[in-house]
């Protein structure tokens, strides 16, 4: 479908903001390979952990967010606390842990940015670029410059930096207004997720566009501004 509004933008565009994982590429896979390549990375150290098998430590992260929610606005510090606590399980010693964990860490950190951004991503944005200021605002960690998108952004912020909360927060795109010295009302917020990211445009007072290749219906209470569902469709703004 080409770009579908609910209701006009509130001001004129200034600068458009991208989210990054499902936005710009698909990332479950690429998770589940870095998860693969940590656990892999673990056993290769620690072989009694094959017994133990995968799953353990895929539950240890989503305890971990239960028990302390506040985590999950730092996926990096989030990760090393699992792999910290994981490792605890087995007979090592403090220093042994703290050790495997920068490694264990990254071998994931690097699996988790091992994957090929689709060549249409490249060309929407190297063509919005010319007339927007771009910036990239994620909840997610992956490393921009490996994958090829860091010299399309004016700027980029993540979750987990100083005094950045993971969307539907509004702390990234505040940030981003500030250092672009406009209004966030002039800012363009796109993203995947109807409630982290239209849930932070709002609460920023930016306008948002959902990224809704399956057409799914938007909920009410994280209504954007319009939706796309195919990164061409962006080309219309132009």
């Amino acid at each position: 479908m080409a770009l579908r509004f609910n209701r006009p933008f509130g001001a004129q565009i200034k600068a458009i903001s991208f989210d990054l994982d499902d936005t710009l590429y698909y990332n479950d896979e690429v998770i589940v390979r870095a998860e693969q390549a940590q656990f892999d990375a673990v056993c290769e150290r620690v072989p009694a952990a094959k017994e133990v098998g995968i799953d353990p430590w895929i539950a240890l992260k989503w305890q971990l967010a239960i028990d302390d929610p506040e985590i999950r606005h730092d996926v990096t510090h989030w990760r090393k606390t699992m792999i910290r606590q994981g490792l605890a399980m087995f007979d090592l010693s403090g220093h042994d842990i703290e050790a495997l964990n920068s490694h264990i860490f990254d071998v994931f950190y690097t699996a988790r940015s091992d994957f090929v951004v689709p060549q249409q991503t490249f060309d929407v944005l190297a063509k919005l670029a010319e007339r927007f200021p771009l910036i990239a605002a994620t909840n997610g960690n992956a490393d921009i410059e490996r994958i090829g998108l860091a010299p399309y952004f004016a700027a980029y912020y993540r979750a987990g930096q100083p005094g950045v909360r993971m969307k539907p927060y509004p702390d990234m795109l505040i940030q981003a207004a500030e250092q672009l010295d406009i209004a966030p009302q002039h800012i363009l917020h796109l993203g995947d997720n109807s409630e982290t990211d239209v849930g932070a445009a709002l609460n920023a007072g930016c306008s948002s566009l959902w990224f809704n290749p399956e057409q799914k219906i938007n909920p009410l209470s994280h209504l954007a501004d319009g939706e796309y569902s195919d990164l061409d469709d962006l080309l219309q703004l132009l």
